[in-house]
């Protein structure tokens, strides 16, 4: 491997390439020629001018011409460049069999059909085909520095993305605190020990692509626990999921953003209600949240938590996932589906 790697760092491909090529014309001509002398001069004037016309339209008329959208320019300086390499090697090559002339029943290129055949012919379709292959190898090129820079860009949004969502519910959890210190002393302690796994997992457990849902599961019962404490007996807060959701991985804190926007809009009337259901059927995870609401809520629903998580979900489960959202006079609810392995 390190051999490979070597050979291409100093280019000897090329080279070896060359060599074959060499190898294959001399043996398809040998009886073209007068002798092996000839023979070898003639092979490699081939070589080299084919080598040195292929290395000209790749890193000199590509780049200045092809690149920069000058297509006539280019197609005109390409034709010159293969006239004047063809015209070249049929001078070169009757000097290489001048001294054999008397010997040479057929001269090579001695029309201008076997000059168009075997010279000027030839020349065109190779060099245009190493250059339709450089252009395709920096095409590739070019989409695979893209894609890397778009997914390096896109992490890097998922990380500041992150970043946001995170302060966010430690605030939330720390203002739930606040309202139980004056509360018995162990439903306090509780609390908090509730409250130090849910800031242990945003600190610890959320640096990765994916976490396992049984995480988030109970990240997300830690949390409802303490917002049913906050909230008190009127409200009807259910928080259930079926045994099938588990065994896969999902982005983490990624449905926290709708539970919290349950409770930041729920209602304060006699029936509020909040409820948050999960499924999974059909290689399908469904997360539902339904909350009931003022009829004119002083805000609207939303904000910075779920313009992020749908920020999110685009990065990350684009075209694997579906949001729905639905705002009644009384009632909010999201539907959010991942497909999931």
């Amino acid at each position: 491997m390190n051999l490979l790697k070597k050979i291409y760092s100093w280019r000897l491909h090329h080279i070896l390439f060359w060599v074959a090529f060499f190898v294959v014309w001399i043996t398809l001509r040998i009886d073209d020629y007068p002798d092996l002398t000839p023979t070898v001069l003639a092979g490699l004037l081939k070589v080299l001018s084919l080598a040195g016309a292929v290395y000209f339209t790749n890193y000199v008329l590509i780049p200045k011409y092809l690149y920069t959208k000058k297509y006539v320019a280019f197609f005109f300086s390409f034709t010159a460049l293969v006239a004047v390499t063809g015209f070249i090697v049929i001078k070169v090559l009757n000097l290489i069999l001048l001294p054999y002339a008397s010997t040479i029943t057929h001269w090579p290129n001695a029309t201008l059909n076997a000059q168009l055949y075997d010279v000027y012919i030839p020349l065109f379709f190779m060099v245009g085909a190493a250059a339709g292959i450089k252009f395709y190898i920096d095409q590739i090129r070019t989409l695979h520095r893209l894609q890397s820079a778009l997914r390096a860009g896109a992490e890097q949004e998922l990380q500041f993305l992150r970043s946001q969502i995170n302060p966010h519910s430690l605030f939330n959890s720390l203002n739930t605190i606040y309202f139980l210190i004056d509360k018995d002393n162990r439903t306090a302690r509780d609390t908090l020990m509730q409250f130090s796994e849910l800031l242990r997992y945003q600190l610890y457990e959320c640096n990765t692509e994916r976490v396992d849902i049984g995480r988030e599961i109970q990240y997300l019962r830690s949390y409802v626990a303490i917002q049913r404490l906050r909230h008190g007996e009127q409200y009807d807060i259910v928080f259930e999921h079926s045994p099938a959701v588990k065994d896969f991985t999902i982005a983490p804190l990624l449905l926290i953003p709708f539970v919290e926007n349950a409770f930041k809009h729920v209602s304060h009337r006699s029936a509020n209600s909040i409820h948050i259901n999960m499924e999974r059927e059909n290689g399908e995870f469904r997360f539902r949240v339904h909350n009931t609401r003022e009829p004119k809520p002083a805000t609207g629903n939303g904000g910075i938590g779920l313009s992020n998580v749908k920020r999110r979900l685009e990065l990350l489960y684009n075209g694997k996932h579906s949001l729905v959202i639905r705002t009644e006079p009384d009632a909010y609810s999201v539907t959010l589906t991942l497909q999931v392995l």
